[in-house]
């Protein structure tokens, strides 16, 4: 990483049912690596229909474990404590209702599930059942729904995942092929000043390209949109701020100076 600003805003421990790596080994790496800010952004997601479902209190013992961890590791890195909301409609309420109650410095809303995983498709075999075109207008129909009802986010995580775990022989999204639907769900969390990531997994993963791909960030820009952060999705240490050089460049060669920093839900403008 060449560059200063050294900020890694999306990061799962053990208390994601999908991480293993505790909360010290994941900072131990990121002062390892000189990062200067690192966000915990552990999973709370309601809406699998495969998974146990998370309690309500569940969030609040995560909290303490990364105000703990905030404390022990004060004056060697800024800790933001922070979740990843799985965001649907039919969630929003519980899950406005904890981000009301604790007091989170960032939320990532992150769209996990559609309604073709609530038929029944739990493992994402719902490329067997339904042709790509339709399976992708159904998630970002269900994402427009959800940002028009939902406020409990801060930032809108990977708007391209279902590209991620779709198993079609192209598993390719075409931006004009959603132009109309992305473009609104755009327009929606402008109009709410919500923000963007750049989740640089894509890269970790050997895609070549970010989450979401660079024509919805460019698009994001183009409508008037300003609040970007940037977040490696790490679930493991050597995950961490993993591409973070490309993402950079792509900000640089979108025409963008400035990348967001938050603070008790509060951003503030950056210079890259």
């Amino acid at each position: 990483m060449t560059n200063m600003l050294k900020f890694d805003y999306h990061t799962h421990t053990s208390h994601s049912h999908d991480s293993s790596a505790s909360i010290n080994d994941m900072i131990e790496k990121a002062i390892e690596l000189k990062l200067t800010e690192y966000a915990i952004t552990d999973h709370i997601d309601f809406s699998y229909p495969d998974l146990k479902i998370l309690s309500p209190q569940e969030p609040e013992i995560i909290m303490q474990s990364m105000l703990a961890a905030k404390e022990r590791y004060d004056g060697k890195i800024k800790i933001l404590c922070g979740a990843e909301f799985g965001l649907r409609p039919d969630t929003a309420k519980v899950t406005e209702a904890i981000a009301e109650k604790i007091d989170y410095d960032i939320i990532i809303g992150s769209a996990h599930v559609d309604d073709i995983q609530l038929e029944g498709f739990h493992s994402y075999q719902f490329s067997s059942h339904y042709d790509k075109h339709t399976a992708y207008t159904i998630y970002f129909e269900n994402m427009l729904e959800t940002v028009k009802s939902c406020d409990a986010f801060d930032v809108l995580g990977h708007m391209d995942y279902i590209k991620r775990y779709a198993r079609y022989s192209d598993n390719s999204l075409e931006y004009d092929d959603y132009k109309e639907i992305i473009d609104e769900i755009l327009k929606v969390i402008i109009r709410k000043d919500k923000g963007i990531e750049i989740n640089t997994s894509g890269y970790f993963r050997g895609l070549g390209h970010p989450h979401p791909q660079i024509e919805f960030i460019k698009r994001y820009i183009q409508l008037g949109g300003a609040i970007i952060t940037i977040g490696s999705d790490a679930h493991k240490p050597s995950a961490i701020a993993y591409g973070y050089d490309a993402a950079y460049d792509i900000l640089r060669n979108l025409g963008i100076r400035y990348i967001a920093a938050f603070d008790k839900r509060i951003p503030k403008f950056i210079k890259i």
